[in-house]
């Protein structure tokens, strides 16, 4: 009576280590099919972000350039605004200048880089 139970037993044994073994397979597969996919998925992401990447890259050229020529804008008239300025202090030194020294103030007048500053601006708007 006792062979039997033994017996029973170790069949039941391999019956559950049968149905285990089977479980454990599915369940590799299913791994396995995830796996798969998440590499598929890990491929297409990285193809997503490479046209992202190369994307922002030509966004970041263009927009750089529109900062930079606007930057250019700015800072040239910044300084024809400083430029005026400074001729306004000129103009306003002119009346202590009388005889040939009105000359001179003419000479510094055209050799100061307003007037040139100016025409260069106004050929370049034109």
């Amino acid at each position: 009576m006792e062979q039997y139970i033994y017996i029973f037993t170790i069949i039941l044994e391999i019956i559950v280590c049968v149905q285990f073994s089977r479980a454990i397979i599915m369940l590799d597969k299913k791994v396995t099919k995830a796996a798969d996919d998440v590499l598929l998925l890990k491929k297409e992401i990285e193809t997503a972000l490479c046209a992202f990447s190369s994307g922002i890259k030509k966004f970041n050229k263009i927009s750089g350039f529109i900062v930079k020529a606007k930057k250019i804008n700015i800072m040239r008239y910044v300084f024809f605004a400083a430029d005026i300025i400074s001729m306004i202090f000129l103009f306003k030194s002119f009346r202590t200048y009388r005889g040939l020294a009105k000359l001179k103030f003419l000479r510094k007048l055209f050799s100061y880089s307003l007037v040139r500053g100016m025409l260069s601006y106004l050929k370049s708007s034109i």
